[in-house]
């Protein structure tokens, strides 16, 4: 069976069109994304020793790198981590 020559030029035109279709959609998902990066930012922590807190529950100190400047509210022998 043969195929019609009009059919077989717009199934190919179709055929085109779709991998055109295809290649934009990777390139438009490639170009939201930088490479190497994830899709959350990292936050840095700087994480304390171990100190017992004011009800008397073992516990440490977590800050934003950011942060660090902030004094530890409850223990005065608590000592951070630069």
């Amino acid at each position: 069976m043969e195929w019609d020559p009009e059919v077989r030029a717009k199934l190919n035109k179709l055929r085109e069109l779709r991998e055109e279709a295809s290649l934009r959609e990777q390139q438009r998902t490639a170009a939201l994304r930088p490479i190497g990066q994830s899709m959350a930012t990292e936050i840095k922590m700087v994480v304390g020793d171990w100190y017992t807190d004011e009800l008397g529950n073992q516990t440490r100190m977590i800050y934003n790198a950011k942060t660090i400047e902030f004094e530890p509210p409850y223990d005065s022998l608590f000592t951070r981590r630069a």
